[in-house]
């Protein structure tokens, strides 16, 4: 199912800058928790390629997209 990771991620060196980002994500389960628990190590890829940022928090909602 195809879901939209949701995250406010803001700079480590200045935590007042923030933004939104959403990331696409294919083949994630149906049932919201169990995405939710396998959307994880997803956020953790996204923070390892993205230094100077940290995720002040995220959410999956199915069925979004551009």
């Amino acid at each position: 199912m195809l879901y939209t990771i949701v995250m406010m991620v803001c700079m480590t060196a200045a935590p007042q800058t923030c933004e939104q980002r959403e990331e696409m994500a294919d083949g994630l389960a149906m049932n919201p928790g169990v995405a939710f628990m396998q959307a994880q190590p997803l956020v953790a890829h996204w923070l390892e390629t993205h230094p100077g940022y940290v995720v002040q928090r995220w959410r999956v909602l199915p069925g979004r997209g551009s």
